[in-house]
């Protein structure tokens, strides 16, 4: 068995955060015992990418590569059984929730939610694939998250004799909770306890030997000290737990009640830490229910959480590396608050997901230290330790509000080979698997002192290598392009400049880029709405594909008119306007018709619309009033005509000559045929499915029932 690779364990992590982050959506339903495993994945998602950081930092030393194979398979065995865990309990997600789409005043809100099902049976569902409850699932999380986190703890003492001790016990035992007979709770408390006596032991072999008081110490001697450590030990297995923040350097076993028995102690004798009250809780919070997400703010002093959105996995690397520095300054002195709130907490659903491990003094030589710039360089160029990190996002998200924080699959961007050719460009990869996020700043000019605001997208790669930002310029409109193809994929369509950074971001953008689109490409269809939504300043309710949109015409000459296609293999998407009320359907227009979107009201009070079923997949729009800016060939009246400005333009000379005959009707009824030529009065759209065309018409129904006056729509406003 192969030990998996710093990705797949960080994709492990990623996949674990995503099952936190839909726990949290169904936090309104309050179900009992859901919260506690929320907390416990979280944590779990935290060890994983700790243990990938790990893994990252220790590459040069080629400790498990050095390691015997059956280490090797020990530690493969260990993030197997944790992955079979989280893949459990994803495909658990996928069968007992739904998403659910309700009313609200502006429209309609999507959210994920607990099916029937699982809210009136969730005592009695099998929650592990052994049949255990809730009680079992939390407690198997919590000892597959302890055994990453003492796995980390052998892999950072760069010893393979200590690895070996602590991988072999713990794999077996791990293995056996799958083939022993006994039942699942024993088979639990075996684990968690042998896990806390490595635990354990690890602690005691960290602390330096105890000098002796004569040269010749006397076998009573010794007796009676490995008896006092013995009694030490046991005293300490039943007290109840205390600070861990002034002597242990390694990470401590959150509390279970059902555990208690096996819990251990610090060795110190300071007091224990009292309760954080509701004002210590973090205010970093999982992705809630509501698609928006805008009305979060992000504060200066806060650079390195997230406000929208899941939380990334990064800052548990960034605590990891403050708490490193924190405890060589706390070793003699007693904790300060703050960083009591980080390791002492109570077992909630606010304490294991915002806390991180505390390496403490014992290594502080080889652990407690950062990374020389010898060393950076060595892994590469442009990467970042996490304190580097820590600081870049800090002095750029200065006087910041992060509207939207979510996670992407690529980033790329398009370079023209052909200056003489647009058509003629490649894409150039920027990153994969990165965090995106739309910042909005405030900035003052340094010689005017005016102070403006600018909204960025800012992208950084998860292996710590780039660092981008695109920052959005007053004279464009940004609208997102909608992949047809893709869900999860959103374009920029307008020319901008990327602006990539070297590790400080007070330096400057190391390079720059121009480029005229860029393709974003997320997790999850609901990432991509979510970014979209802060691009547009609007909420995206729906979504439909469609195939084609044709150009209707109205009056008697719409039999013999000609049908000319808009619109190809293109998304309609419908935005509510929070301000003003109104629901935007936006589509795009294809290159060979014009530029732009076909926008249009569907709850205006002064040009109603109305919308009919024409077939299968067709859906007929009459009462449009969207204005044709371009001049083109005008194909349904013959050929070598015009429409637009140049055929108001030529039919002036034609109605002067038909005027001087006599002709007062024609000339009336040319220049209604040349308004109606400037404007789009109807549209046929069919759509990809019959499904999607339906459900078009449902939300029509439900938008006119209320129509308002809105103001005049001249493109996307």
């Amino acid at each position: 068995m192969t030990v998996p690779s710093i990705g797949d364990i960080l994709m492990l992590s990623q996949k674990a955060w995503k099952i936190g982050s839909a726990f949290a959506a169904c936090q309104k339903q309050a179900l009992p015992g859901l919260g506690y495993i929320e907390v416990e994945i979280g944590g779990l998602a935290k060890a994983l990418t700790l243990l990938a950081e790990t893994l990252y930092a220790e590459c040069e030393s080629d400790l498990l590569q050095k390691a015997d194979p059956q280490t090797r398979a020990g530690v493969a065995a260990i993030i197997g059984s944790c992955k079979r865990v989280v893949d459990d309990l994803d495909s658990l997600i996928d069968k007992y929730q739904v998403i659910k789409k309700h009313r609200t005043v502006g429209g309609f809100a999507i959210e994920r939610a607990w099916s029937d099902l699982a809210v009136a049976e969730y005592k009695t569902i099998p929650w592990t694939t052994e049949g255990g409850d809730l009680d079992n699932l939390r407690d198997l999380l919590q000892v597959h998250k302890n055994s990453i986190i003492v796995l980390v703890q052998a892999l950072q003492r760069l010893s393979s004799t200590r690895l070996e001790r602590v991988v072999r016990p713990m794999a077996e035992r791990i293995d056996s909770i799958y083939t022993s007979s006994s039942s699942l709770d024993q088979q639990l408390d075996e684990v968690h306890r042998m896990v806390q006596d490595l635990n354990l032991m690890s602690r005691d072999s960290a602390a330096p030997p105890v000098p002796p008081k004569h040269p010749t110490r006397t076998p009573s001697t010794e007796e009676g000290s490995h008896q006092s450590l013995m009694l030490d030990r046991s005293d300490a297995s039943r007290s109840p737990p205390r600070n861990y923040n002034l002597k242990i350097s390694l990470p401590s076993i959150p509390h279970n009640p059902r555990l208690s028995q096996y819990s251990t102690a610090s060795f110190t004798n300071s007091p224990p830490t009292p309760l954080p009250t509701k004002e210590s809780v973090s205010e970093t919070s999982l992705m809630s229910s509501s698609l928006r997400h805008s009305s979060s703010s992000y504060a200066s002093s806060e650079a390195g959480q997230s406000s929208t959105g899941w939380q990334s996995p990064q800052p548990a690397a960034k605590q990891l590396r403050l708490s490193r520095q924190q405890s060589i300054s706390t070793r003699n002195g007693p904790a300060s608050p703050e960083i009591r709130d980080q390791t002492q907490r109570p077992n909630n659903r606010y304490s294991t997901l915002h806390s991180s491990p505390i390496l403490g003094p014992e290594f502080s030589h080889e652990l407690g230290r950062t990374l020389s710039q010898a060393e950076i360089e060595k892994l590469h160029r442009s990467a970042t330790t996490a304190s580097q990190r820590n600081a870049f996002e800090k002095e750029a998200f200065r006087n910041s509000a992060i509207l939207c924080d979510v996670r992407g699959e690529v980033v790329e961007y398009s370079h023209r080979i052909n200056h003489d050719d647009p058509r003629d460009v490649e894409m150039i990869s920027v990153c994969t698997d990165c965090r995106i996020a739309v910042v909005r700043k405030r900035i003052t000019d340094a010689e005017t002192r005016t102070v403006r605001v600018v909204i960025s997208i800012w992208v950084f790669s998860d292996d710590t290598q780039v660092r981008m930002e695109l920052r959005m310029q007053d004279e464009h409109m940004y609208i997102p392009y909608a992949s047809y193809f893709s869900p999860a994929k959103v374009s920029i369509t307008v020319p901008c400049e990327l602006r990539f950074y070297d590790v400080v971001h007070a330096a400057g953008p190391a390079r720059t880029a121009q480029t005229s689109w860029v393709n974003f490409v997320f997790d999850s269809p609901q990432c991509s709405a979510l970014f979209q939504n802060e691009l547009m300043g609007r909420t995206l309710l729906a979504t439909f594909r469609t195939e084609k949109t044709l150009r209707t015409h109205s009056g008697l000459s719409k039999p013999f008119a000609y049908a000319e296609q808009m619109c190809g293999l293109e998304t309609l998407r419908i935005w509510h306007d929070n301000d003003t009320g109104a629901v935007i359907a936006l589509l795009h227009f294809s290159a060979d018709f014009r530029k732009g979107y076909l926008a249009f009201y569907l709850n205006s009070a002064r040009d109603p619309l109305t919308v009919k079923d024409d077939g299968v997949r067709q859906v007929k729009i009459r009462g449009l009033k969207v204005p044709v800016h371009a001049a083109r060939p005008h194909l349904g009246h013959g050929a070598g005509t015009t429409k637009g400005k140049d055929k108001a333009g030529s039919s002036s000379s034609t109605s002067t000559s038909t005027s001087t005959s006599g002709s007062g009707s024609g000339a009336k009824k040319k220049k209604r045929q040349d308004k109606d030529d400037g404007v789009i009065s109807g549209a046929k759209i069919e759509f990809a499915t019959e499904v999607e065309k339906r459900e078009f018409l449902d939300l029509c129904s439900v938008v006119q029932g209320n129509l308002i006056e809105l103001p005049d729509l001249k493109g996307v406003n």
